[in-house]
């Protein structure tokens, strides 16, 4: 998630706190390149309700930008 500044810092405070709430409730990897950029692991079988509502949140209210990749293990074989 990208993370916007356009709603001022203190929003912005108020986002970053939120999110990283949630991720740690969840128990969930994340890593925060700036303090703007984060991104999160999240394994199949996760409750991801709550972090999914705040990165909602963010992407309606502030602006927020977002997207959900599957990764699937290295694997010689084509």
């Amino acid at each position: 998630m990208l993370l916007m500044t356009g709603a001022g810092p203190e929003r912005l405070g108020q986002g970053i706190a939120r999110i990283k709430t949630e991720i740690t409730k969840s128990a969930l990897l994340s890593e925060w390149s700036g303090d703007r950029h984060v991104a999160v692991d999240i394994p199949p079988g996760a409750e991801t309700d709550s972090l999914l509502k705040v990165m909602e949140r963010e992407v309606a209210e502030a602006g927020a930008f977002w997207e959900w990749a599957h990764a699937e293990p290295f694997s010689t074989h084509h």
